[in-house]
């Protein structure tokens, strides 16, 4: 097969920009006022949201699209800064938020809010935001269905 166009390059690069640049600028803010990382951020508000703060570690890493191990090492990180811990359950390790990790994840919601405002939806008029969560939904193979946040 052909090496890519120009024009497929193009769009190649733009994916990897959206992707890469918006969420490492929304990273970059939310470590600078909270400590959190994008992907610590991320796991806290899956926790959350998906299960009110508790919730199996493989439903964990199958919500963030993260292999077992990764998902290990970094609760194995966050247990040691007291956000979460792990426990055994019937069917396997639950990971539990815990009263620090919700006080972070609270003060973390704003300023998540504000830097995803800042370096993407302000950017871009009503029309450009339909069509980048049309376009996503084509690519995912979910168009009309919503995103988690994260």
């Amino acid at each position: 097969m052909d090496p890519l166009n120009p024009d497929e390059l193009q769009v190649w690069q733009a994916c990897k920009t959206l992707g890469h640049d918006v969420t490492r600028r929304v990273g970059t803010e939310l470590t600078a006022v909270t400590g959190l990382s994008g992907s610590e951020y991320g796991l806290l508000s899956r926790l959350e949201e998906l299960g009110d703060g508790r919730l199996g570690q493989q439903a964990l890493a199958d919500a963030m699209g993260w292999a077992k191990s990764r998902m290990s090492h970094q609760l194995t990180r966050m247990a040691a800064r007291g956000i979460v811990h792990r426990e055994k359950g019937p069917t396997g390790v639950i990971v539990v938020l815990t009263p620090d990790g919700r006080d972070l994840l609270a003060r973390a919601r704003p300023v998540h809010a504000a830097a995803v405002r800042e370096h993407l939806i302000d950017r871009l008029g009503e029309a450009e935001r339909a069509m980048l969560v049309r376009i996503a939904g084509l690519l995912a193979g979910t168009e009309g269905e919503a995103e988690p946040a994260g």
